[in-house]
């Protein structure tokens, strides 16, 4: 029997500001490509200039997929991204063209590429956090009597006492909606990938996240937020840029302070989603930005 061939799909990860989405645009307009978002706020409609989404003027013509997918006060796991962005790298090749896929979101990505399996993944660090602080105010015996709740059968497996496990359970829930034993172990990858991280020197990357706020302010994001403010109690109003918007609304702090926060969490995000690439077990091409190897390396990936 003949095994059938696997998809390709090229892949632009990389931190905040460091131009993925040029690169990605670049790439879909050389070779014929559309590109799949794998960001997990990008997914917000009217969450526009918070998140660095493409303007139309931007994506110079390409077709993007995975933007606005949802309203800002609706639940989205990673489970759900995976089955949408299955279907919009299907259509995408069924209609001839080659599936860029393009973000920051190393949780999305490596969730698509192994069938949403968990056992091997990078820790979401911003989950786990809070797991901890939840822990150290409430007691292990809370933490433990959640678990009981969202996931049953893994506090059954789960020593009461072992606050360790009892968090990787729960931000295996938090992630995807799902409890743990949902999800098998894949060693292969559902496609035949090759994958891009975007580097840049430290100094210049923070450079371009500083402007690139600056930038997010004079386009509006100011007004953007006050749009949102009803949302500002669900989870996606924790974004970056939105939550610190927030905070000058409601009184808290003023909006240069609030400008500052989001530079600096900005920054922050940047060295954690480097942390989580470099952690993905896939391999991977560090590729400097503005780089011409990108498209060397993928004209002969699509040749193979």
């Amino acid at each position: 029997m003949v095994q059938e061939k696997m998809t390709k799909l090229v892949i632009v990860a990389g931190p905040t500001a460091v131009g993925k989405s040029a690169a990605a645009i670049n790439l879909a307009k050389r070779f014929n490509g559309e590109v799949i978002s794998a960001d997990s706020m990008q997914i917000y409609k009217g969450m526009d200039i918070g998140t660095g989404k493409v303007t139309i003027e931007e994506a110079e013509g390409v077709p993007h997929h995975m933007l606005d997918v949802v309203m800002p006060n609706e639940e989205y796991s990673v489970g759900q991204y995976v089955l949408d962005a299955k279907k919009a790298i299907d259509d995408v090749v069924n209609r001839g063209k080659i599936p860029i896929l393009c973000g920051g979101t190393g949780l999305y990505i490596n969730s698509l590429l192994f069938g949403h399996s968990f056992a091997g993944a990078p820790k979401d660090e911003d989950i786990r956090d809070r797991l901890k602080t939840f822990a150290a105010n409430e007691g292990a015996d809370k933490l433990y009597a959640w678990l009981k709740k969202v996931d049953p059968v893994s506090a059954e497996q789960i020593n009461i006492n072992d606050t360790k496990r009892i968090i990787r359970a729960l931000e295996i829930y938090e992630i995807t909606g799902k409890p743990r034993g949902a999800f098998k172990d894949v060693d292969q990858p559902l496609y035949d990938y090759i994958m891009f991280v975007i580097t840049d020197e430290r100094d210049v990357l923070y450079d371009r996240i500083n402007r690139r706020v600056d930038n997010m302010v004079l386009s509006g994001l100011l007004d953007e937020v006050k749009g949102l403010y009803k949302y500002k109690e669900y989870n996606s109003m924790q974004a970056i840029g939105y939550k610190e918007i927030v905070s000058y609304l409601d009184g808290g702090i003023t909006l240069d302070e609030a400008i500052e926060q989001i530079k600096q969490s900005s920054r922050r995000y940047a060295k954690r989603q480097m942390t989580f690439f470099r952690g993905m077990k896939t391999e991977k091409h560090f590729v400097v930005a503005g780089s011409d190897e990108i498209y060397e390396m993928t004209e002969k990936f699509l040749m193979e």
